[in-house]
């Protein structure tokens, strides 16, 4: 991971504050509950497997082939709730994103990944029962979909103003 990802990640967790700070505020909340949090992870996962699914399903002839722009729109998906869990419950930007074996967690679990010592579903299943590094699980998850933080940044960004919409809207 470079500096600029690491601020990148960073500028996220604070945009996904916000955002939850403005769905707190409209649904009248104090906090957020960390089961619910560790459900919508899990839906969103399931999405992103199901867009997956030309990758995996042997025994659908029909199965569409694997469209990237909406395997990363779910991805950004997950990656709005992980940093809600981070900012929620994992002290947010200063307590995990500073430690160097965070990065080696991630190169670790990729380097899994791509020589199959690990397995995908595996992994994304971390996304839910890991409590304190998740992000690193997410950014291996990220980087073996063939994607970087800049991609996910920027759609990130695109889908952060989509739900300040869909807020404004009674969503």
């Amino acid at each position: 991971m470079t500096s600029k990802e690491y601020e990148l990640i960073k500028e996220m967790l604070q945009m996904q504050k916000k955002l939850d700070e403005a769905i707190m505020d409209e649904h009248g909340l104090t906090e957020i509950d960390e089961e619910n949090l560790r459900m919508a992870i899990l839906d969103e996962v399931g999405e992103l497997t199901h867009e997956l699914k030309g990758n995996w399903c042997w025994w659908k002839k029909t199965q569409p082939q694997v469209d990237e722009e909406k395997v990363l729109g779910e991805l950004v998906d997950i990656w709005h709730f992980v940093l809600s869990y981070q900012n929620h419950f994992n002290f947010g930007e200063e307590a995990r994103l500073s430690y160097l074996n965070e990065e080696e967690l991630s190169n670790g679990m990729l380097k899994r990944l791509r020589t199959k010592k690990s397995n995908l579903s595996k992994v994304l299943t971390r996304l839910v029962i890991f409590e304190s590094s998740i992000i690193p699980v997410l950014i291996a998850i990220t980087e073996y979909l063939g994607f970087t933080i800049e991609q996910v940044y920027e759609a990130y960004c695109d889908k952060n103003k989509v739900n300040y919409q869909r807020l404004k809207e009674g969503y």
